[in-house]
């Protein structure tokens, strides 16, 4: 599960959902994912950065300009993650719950 824990380390901040959902519209520089993001263009590289290491985007430079773009297949993992929980939970057993008994007092 190590490759599922690193990509849902990587959605688990606001902040990077907010690049990702940028790039879902297609590819975007660096500074114009930063002028989305109320911090230091540093700060958003390091992001940027994460999102990388968790396969979640690739980043391609042309000439002074990096441009991202999403790279969807890990998020691949997390659908089939929490439809294998899904599955799993309607075939586990219910707890149904007793009627309150009349207390003997």
């Amino acid at each position: 599960m190590g490759q599922l824990d690193e990509v849902l380390g990587a959605v688990a901040d606001r902040s990077r959902r907010i690049l990702l959902q940028r790039l879902a519209h297609g590819p975007a520089t660096t500074g114009q994912l930063a002028e989305l993001l109320p911090m230091s263009r540093p700060a958003v590289s390091q992001h940027i950065r994460l999102l990388q290491d968790a396969g979640l985007i690739g980043t391609t430079v042309l000439g002074r300009h990096r441009w991202h773009q999403l790279a969807p297949g890990p998020l691949g993992q997390i659908e089939a993650w929490a439809r294998e929980l899904a599955a799993q939970h309607d075939k586990a057993p219910r707890l149904h719950p007793q009627p309150d008994r009349e207390d003997p007092s």
